[in-house]
């Protein structure tokens, strides 16, 4: 809850900010990171994006990003997520639904109880990864965003949510 309380009260600091525009223009790119909350393992994962709009209304979104461990799992997963911002009334806020192919490589780790030994084990899986998120312009070069998903994956299937930031080029 603290955190929401902090992520809030800096969007509403930047709301303050000079005017942009959330109307996004072919060609536009921008690059930041992220930080979430991953439901598989109750851990934090950190990420890494680029976006690249290739009209008013489509961008490639691709994505890398660590899961850190906890309950023994953690992991790496690659998205390349097809994004369809839709801008609000407000000329700073847009939405974007997004769905694109996903592939997580997850980590499960421990010993065995009789020769200590590392049992580690790897389960590389594809799938599919869908959701929603909302950006806000600050300035034309910089919005933060708030996007929340769901990876549709065999045996692992996980709900991610994140902030990020992103400096606009």
């Amino acid at each position: 809850m603290k955190h929401i309380l902090t992520v809030l009260t800096l969007v509403m600091a930047a709301s303050t900010l000079s005017e942009a525009s959330a109307q996004t223009t072919r060609h536009e790119k921008s690059f930041g990171p992220s930080i979430g909350y991953v439901s598989r393992n109750n851990s934090v994962s950190a990420d890494i994006c680029f976006q690249y709009t290739l009209s008013r209304v489509v961008r490639l979104a691709p994505e890398v990003g660590i899961i850190f461990r906890h309950e023994d799992l953690d992991g790496l997963r690659v998205n390349v997520d097809v994004q369809f911002p839709i801008r609000l009334s407000s000329s700073r806020w847009a939405v974007y639904p997004f769905v694109g192919p996903t592939y997580i490589s997850w980590g499960k780790h421990g010993t065995d109880s009789e020769t200590l030994k590392d049992v580690s084990t790897h389960m590389n899986r594809f799938g599919i990864n869908a959701g929603c998120g909302i950006e806000y312009y600050c300035r034309p070069s910089l919005k933060l965003a708030a996007e929340g998903s769901y990876a549709f994956i065999k045996d692992y299937p996980s709900a991610f949510a994140s902030v990020g930031l992103a400096f606009v080029f």
